[in-house]
């Protein structure tokens, strides 16, 4: 049986990027708060749980949702009202769990990097070191995009994946 020929597709800009990973960031938002109802209820009949439970938590379920549609499918909810998908850099396959699970480790450091700038903003305390390394890192990762052949920020580039823009 013959493969279906691969779409036509073109290297996704910033801009649609962002609003994919808005939009993304708007259904785990939704998927964290159904997820910590029980564990609230759980609080209040048993007492306070552990921060690091429910951080584990917190990214069990952002892995899970990240890493389960880049793999099935190579595109998250956020990606396909816009038509983007990820896939490896050079071949333009499906990831892996191991490309999907760096891309993820990368992605997260990067939006926890620039949680920690708006923080740091926030409160108008941007004199420290680890507000400086904090605003390093999406700062080099928007840098790396711009420059790299396939716009690859810093997770890309380093899970060796890219997002593309299929055109039919």
């Amino acid at each position: 049986m013959a493969e279906a020929p691969r779409p036509k597709a073109v290297t996704a800009g910033i801009g649609i990027r962002l609003l994919a990973s808005g939009y993304d960031c708007l259904i785990l938002i939704g998927l964290l708060f159904l997820a910590f109802i029980p564990v609230t209820m759980a609080e209040q009949a048993l007492g306070p749980i552990d921060q690091w439970l429910k951080g584990l938590l917190v990214i069990s379920i952002a892995y899970a949702y990240f890493v389960g549609f880049w793999i099935r499918g190579g595109a998250t909810t956020g990606m396909r009202p816009w038509k983007l998908q990820v896939a490896m850099a050079g071949s333009g396959d499906t990831l892996g769990m191991t490309a999907a699970t760096v891309r993820f480790a990368g992605l997260m450091l990067t939006w926890l990097a620039l949680g920690m700038t708006l923080a740091y903003m926030m409160v108008r305390d941007t004199h420290h070191l680890l507000f400086f390394i904090s605003a390093l890192v999406p700062a080099l990762s928007l840098m790396i995009m711009m420059l790299t052949r396939d716009r690859q920020p810093l997770h890309d580039l380093v899970a060796g994946t890219t997002v593309y823009r299929i055109s039919e």
